[in-house]
């Protein structure tokens, strides 16, 4: 398929489509990631090849050389943000400030109401899978469900609750899940809560990162795909010069037959 043109501009017409398997990477072969945005390359494309208007493919090769160490560099760029906030994602756990209701709840529907209000997201770590686990107790809640949901638990949880709350110390199991909830609330929680990070522990890890290793090498990546992208571009200005060399070469050829 031949490319359209718009304002006498060569543009490719066929926008790529997103690939299944990919090489996270400024130096990917693969043009356009499945979480990058085909209307943002798209316009960055367009804009390139607008500015400089090629002609012919070897200046083609070279206006697409250029556009594509531009995204390269967003790209390498946009990943250099996510690796500073996982960073410091790492150090900075918000969940401690997260707690469970106060009053145990009456049944399932109770739990699923309080669970939207809240918004809470999946557990991902030890405090929140407690957090989650007494938000989700009710009166009704089975008792084999209790059995089950403990047993998942890390070891150090599961090994006090099965000491501390034994099941058959109790009557029935709604007195067992009352009990269950007051220790996870009152002991449970707050024990992982003491070991919570320093919350200005983000200062020193922030600092590690940026002066790490892997910044270094970012940035000696950027800097390569500014030298490729500057050979590419003075191809393109020799390139452009020679035919208007030829052009005025022609020019004052015609003009001497004509006089």
């Amino acid at each position: 398929m031949l490319p359209e043109k718009k304002n006498n501009v060569r543009v490719p017409a066929k926008r790529l489509r997103k690939p299944n398997a990919l090489r996270h990477g400024a130096y990917s072969s693969i043009k356009l990631l499945p979480w990058e945005d085909p209307d943002a390359f798209e316009e960055l494309r367009r804009a390139i090849w607008e500015e400089w208007r090629p002609e012919g493919p070897s200046e083609h090769d070279c206006v697409e050389t250029i556009f594509l160490c531009l995204w390269r560099k967003q790209r390498l760029r946009a990943k250099r943000k996510l690796d500073t906030a996982e960073a410091l994602d790492k150090v900075e756990n918000r969940v401690f400030q997260e707690t469970p209701p106060q009053v145990l709840l009456e049944n399932k529907l109770e739990v699923v109401k309080h669970s939207l209000s809240e918004k809470r997201s999946p557990a991902r770590d030890d405090y929140e899978r407690l957090l989650h686990f007494s938000a989700g107790l009710h009166l009704e809640t089975d008792a084999r469900v209790l059995r089950l949901v403990i047993s998942l638990l890390p070891s150090e949880f599961s090994d006090h609750l099965n000491s501390t709350v034994r099941e058959d110390c109790y009557e029935t199991t709604e007195r067992w899940v009352i009990v269950l909830k007051k220790e996870i609330d009152y002991v449970l929680l707050p024990r992982i809560r003491e070991r919570r990070p320093d919350p200005n522990g983000y200062l020193p890890a922030a600092a590690d990162f940026l002066a790490a290793e892997k910044i270094v090498e970012d940035l000696a990546v950027e800097e390569r795909l500014d030298a490729a992208q500057d050979r590419a571009m003075r191809r393109l200005y020799f390139l452009k010069a020679q035919k208007q060399l030829e052009r005025e070469a022609k020019a004052k050829v015609v003009n001497v037959k004509a006089n």
